[in-house]
């Protein structure tokens, strides 16, 4: 059993929404991070090492390729560190680019536990009775995804069952390929239709109707929605003073370390944790009652 899977929605997206807005807008060093970090240690408590493991080269190649690229363009700077076809690589625009890219995977870790978090059902729960088709389109499109890639495996191992894929020539690969894509569109579209009809005709949009998980909001979710708003007030507070600006160029700044950075820093180090810890403290309260029974 899961922490997330008792919270109530509304805590979960009101927490999710919060750490990815300032991962994504807060263009200061001290909350890339937090955000990266806490986003790591969150998807290591859903999905374990394998899921880490499974995502790790993507990962790194993002990564590399973002920090690689910025220098590579973006010349701005006062420290040259080498010149490369004429051109400064400045390390104002090196360190920018390690940013953008610690920002970029914190980002992408954050909704790859959405989309963990965020079932079908809560997301009816969320959605539906302020708008039905908007709650359904978004379940559609996060279930779509694992949906396609299921079903393109099973295609391509129907067609290697045929021999289709049984020569190595390029020109009968690319075949085979795009036969297995077309199969799939026709798949999806039939899918689609399929889905739409059957949710009009089970009265999806009518006025009254009832869900199929039913969520109250319990002292935990009351705690983190607590939690999460005072540290949206305190960052929002930091943000409004001026007390988190920062910038690569021309000359790197020095971060501020007032009362109110150091507030906001520390409130947002709570928020992007959280999700984690209570995690973390579920696994724990999980395996000391199944070693009572």
């Amino acid at each position: 059993m899961k922490h997330s899977d008792i919270l109530h929605p509304v805590s979960s997206t009101f927490c999710f929404l919060s750490v990815l807005t300032v991962a994504m807008f807060a263009q200061n060093p001290v909350f890339r991070l937090p955000a990266l970090l806490g986003g790591i240690a969150f998807y290591f408590c859903l999905d374990g090492k394998n899921g880490l493991r499974r995502n790790i080269v993507g990962d790194m190649i993002l990564f590399i390729l973002v920090a690689v690229t910025n220098p590579l363009f973006v010349h701005n700077g006062v420290t040259p560190l080498f010149f490369l076809n004429g051109n400064a690589i400045t390390l104002e625009a090196v360190l920018c680019g390690i940013d953008i890219s610690a920002m970029l995977l914190s980002v992408v870790l954050w909704f790859r536990c959405v989309n963990i978090v965020m079932t079908s059902d809560k997301l009816l729960y969320l959605f539906g009775k302020l708008s039905p088709r908007i709650s359904i389109l978004l379940s559609s499109a996060l279930r779509f995804v694992p949906l396609f890639r299921e079903q393109a495996r099973k295609i391509r191992t129907a067609q290697k069952a045929l021999g289709l894929y049984a020569s190595d020539s390029i020109t009968d690969r690319i075949r085979a390929s795009c036969r297995t894509y077309s199969a799939l569109v026709s798949w999806a579209l039939e899918n689609a239709v399929d889905t739409g009809a059957s949710m009009k005709g089970r009265g999806y949009e009518l006025h009254g109707r009832t869900f199929y998980s039913s969520y109250k909001l319990k002292a935990a979710d009351i705690a983190v929605l607590l939690v999460t708003a005072a540290s949206d007030i305190t960052v929002g507070i930091a943000a409004a003073n001026g007390s988190l600006g920062f910038s690569f160029y021309p000359r790197i700044t020095e971060p501020k370390a007032d009362l109110a950075t150091i507030a906001a820093a520390t409130a947002f180090c709570i928020i992007s944790f959280l999700p984690s810890v209570l995690e973390a403290k579920e696994a724990v309260l999980w395996r000391y009652y199944r070693s009572k029974i």
